[in-house]
């Protein structure tokens, strides 16, 4: 039997290493803090991962150049909001601008979190990392909380959950 891959030259294109990516199956969220003057910024992420238990950590990772990397180091508290199938509209709005609207997030100990969120956890800052073009930044979780619900889901494009 042999693999259907093409093992190429030396180097990875990036739109290839980024579509080989996409076939992982992974959750959606959106990550979330307030900036200087209050204002709420977020963005919409797959790289959320749990860390540790114990102190509780959790990670995600942000493109070095993108516009809320500042707000979110500066930021005292930042949350993390796991969308639920029907938030594919906050999904989308957030993978293309960081600017919260009107009354679309609620403060939990200072961090915006989204209303009908699968998940929500409030994190304070614990430590960064870099790791080539982007920031990994990990965060102490302070508090979660938890609903019922299907999740919205990415597999090269938003995919649907079949129960078997």
């Amino acid at each position: 039997m042999t693999a259907d891959f093409d093992i190429g030259a030396p180097g990875v294109d990036p739109r290839a290493f980024r579509d080989a990516f996409g076939r992982f199956a992974t959750g959606v969220a959106v990550a979330a803090c307030r900036d200087a003057e209050g204002r709420i910024l977020a963005v919409t992420i797959n790289s959320l991962t749990s860390v540790s238990l114990d102190p509780p950590l959790a990670l995600f990772c942000l493109e070095k150049t993108a516009r809320t990397a500042e707000a979110f180091l500066a930021a005292d508290r930042f949350a993390f909001s796991v969308l639920a199938a029907d938030q594919r509209e906050a999904s989308q709005r957030y993978a293309r601008a960081p600017e919260a609207q009107e009354g679309d997030f609620e403060l939990w100990e200072g961090a915006p979190v989204l209303p009908g969120a699968l998940a929500k956890m409030v994190c304070a800052p614990y430590d960064v990392v870099g790791g080539g073009d982007h920031l990994i930044l990990l965060g102490r979780v302070l508090h979660v909380a938890q609903a019922p619900g299907d999740p919205l889901l990415y597999f090269g494009g938003y995919a649907g959950l079949t129960k078997g």
